[in-house]
């Protein structure tokens, strides 16, 4: 009995101790299960209140997990997102399919990171992220973990830097370019006085190429006593902002003295001395271009003295010929009064010797007489006529006149001169005052004393040239009206051997001569600025053994007719 009861006591004490120990090993597991507790709610909170968006993914891309940084990056809330697949924050379908197939190759990767990518929020907003990615096991499911950082500040900063890299490059490009364009020597020095920039001007004067002179120093130009008096002026650049001085040196091609003239301008970069830009200039060259500049000056000056005293002497011309102008109308108004008496009474006498006389020989000498005087009248009236229309008022208005007929009026003008030099050829007809002045029509908007002007100095030209030419047979003058396009041609042509081919391109310029005694080269520049008013150009070239000038002037088109 004393046994039994022993041995229950034993089982009392062990049944004690197992439930003390059982009660030590239950308050352990509480205690490791709030600690596992506490460190799974501190995960949480550092997963929730992490610096990057995390985001979890399960085999099939579908989110698993997320922290609260990533609902306030995305803009989704945790609860809408989870188990959405993850191509909804790619901007695109494709952009999503190269992330899964290039940089995932197909779910084969093991971690992957520094991957910038192009994603989007709930609203639609793309930004630049940075991806970090790694996958892991979780009780025998295949997850991956992705952090996601907004590098769009970053991305902006580098395309604007990338983009300030290339303003700047093109800048300095055309900075080059620019000194390169430049003909005289330009150099750039930074601020230890070393080149950093030069024109190819600059390195044409020592005959270096620019890799040989950039980061080099005067000393290694210049001779050392050249040299010391440059670097001295340019260690005074450190206090002044311009700088311009005179130096002589040997230049070092031609080893000949030069006097250079040195201009500098100081940079500045933050309040701080930064270099500064130079160029010297050969003096010796200025002051001969300074030599012949004044020299053209006083050319000019005489030149338009000159013009200025031949134009008051044209203007006294005008004058005089205004007065024989006004003289003349008075003198054919005097004579066409009695010519007209005459004119009539000796028509009336030939009707007389026709009716009284018998036929005989006395009466047809009579009338051959007759025939003679009668051609003279005509002549003198023609005269008288043509005497008429030069002595009427200039008239500065246009107006619409028929060329060939100002024309005629212009040969007929000539005509006492030109039939004791030459004989002309009008429309390949010989000319004569008797010409029907009505056989061609061209009409134009011209000014009618001014282009007569202009046909009376080129015969008067042309009849100067063949003067020189004997005997008198040889010499031709052609002069043809003819229609081309939209413009009236008076072409002369003439046989006197043509313009000097020195003087044909300046042959409308004034003081342009080729005549030895006489004329001043001023009347072919009258001409054309004549003509040149009358909207119509005049052209002068030779041709065969002769001189050719063309007067072309714009036709009325038959509406405004």
């Amino acid at each position: 009995m004393k046994d039994a009861l022993s041995k229950i006591r034993d089982l009392e004490q062990e049944i004690t101790v197992l439930k003390n120990q059982n009660r030590r090993i239950l308050e352990c597991a509480i205690a490791e299960k709030k600690e596992l507790e506490r460190l799974a709610q501190r995960v949480k909170l550092y997963f929730n209140n992490a610096d990057l968006a995390y985001i979890v993914l399960d085999e099939k891309h579908l989110v698993v997990d997320v922290n609260e940084t990533f609902t306030h990056l995305f803009g989704y809330a945790k609860a809408e997102i989870l188990g959405l697949h993850v191509s909804i924050l790619f901007t695109s379908q494709s952009l999503y399919e190269k992330w899964w197939h290039v940089y995932l190759h197909e779910g084969m990767f093991e971690r992957l990171s520094n991957l910038e990518y192009r994603l989007r929020t709930k609203e639609g907003t793309a930004f630049w992220a940075e991806l970090f990615g790694k996958k892991f096991m979780d009780e025998a499911e295949a997850l991956s973990i992705w952090s996601v950082r907004d590098i769009s500040l970053r991305i902006k900063s580098r395309n604007t830097i990338a983009k300030l890299n290339l303003k700047y490059q093109k800048q300095l490009r055309d900075m080059e370019t620019i000194l390169d364009i430049i003909p005289v020597p330009v150099f750039i020095k930074d601020r230890y006085l070393r080149y950093i920039g030069c024109s190819r001007a600059y390195c044409a004067y020592f005959g270096l190429s620019k890799e040989e002179i950039l980061g080099k120093t005067v000393f290694d130009l210049y001779p050392l006593e050249i040299a010391n008096k440059i670097n001295q002026k340019d260690q005074e650049m450190l206090s002044c902002n311009l700088q311009v001085y005179k130096i002589t040196t040997i230049e070092p091609r031609t080893k000949q003295r030069v006097s250079l003239e040195i201009q500098k301008k100081c940079m500045i970069r933050n309040d701080v001395f930064d270099g500064f830009v130079g160029v010297f200039i050969d003096i010796t060259e200025a002051q001969k271009q300074e030599i012949y500049l004044q020299n053209r000056i006083r050319e000019e000056v005489d030149k338009n003295l000159k013009i200025q005293k031949i134009y008051q002497e044209e203007m006294v011309r005008n004058a005089k010929f205004s007065a024989i102008g006004k003289m003349a109308a008075g003198i054919t108004h005097e004579i066409n009064t009695p010519l007209t008496y005459v004119k009539g009474n000796f028509e009336m006498l030939v009707e007389d010797i026709m009716a009284v006389l018998p036929d005989s020989s006395h009466k047809d000498g009579m009338l051959k007489d007759s025939q003679l005087i009668q051609e003279g009248i005509e002549r003198i009236e023609s005269i008288i006529g043509t005497m008429r229309e030069a002595s009427q008022k200039s008239r500065e208005q246009k107006e619409k006149l028929n060329v060939y007929e100002l024309l005629c009026s212009s040969l007929a003008l000539c005509y006492h001169r030109s039939k004791q030099i030459v004989t002309i050829h009008l429309n390949d007809k010989l000319f004569d005052q008797n010409l029907l002045k009505d056989e061609y029509f061209f009409t134009c908007n011209i000014q009618k004393q001014r282009i007569e002007q202009v046909f009376v100095i080129i015969l008067n030209n042309a009849l100067d040239e063949l003067v020189k030419i004997e005997p008198f047979e040889k010499r031709t003058l052609h002069v043809k009206i003819f229609q081309d396009n939209e413009k009236v041609v008076v072409r002369f042509c003439d046989n006197a051997g043509g313009i000097n081919a020195a003087i044909l391109p300046r042959i409308f310029e004034p003081f342009e001569s080729t005549k030895m005694s006489s004329g001043i080269g001023i009347g072919l520049n009258i001409a054309q600025q004549i003509v040149s008013q009358n909207e119509g150009e005049i052209l002068a070239f030779n041709e065969g053994d002769g001189a050719v000038f063309e007067v072309r002037l714009p036709l009325v088109k038959e509406a405004e007719a």
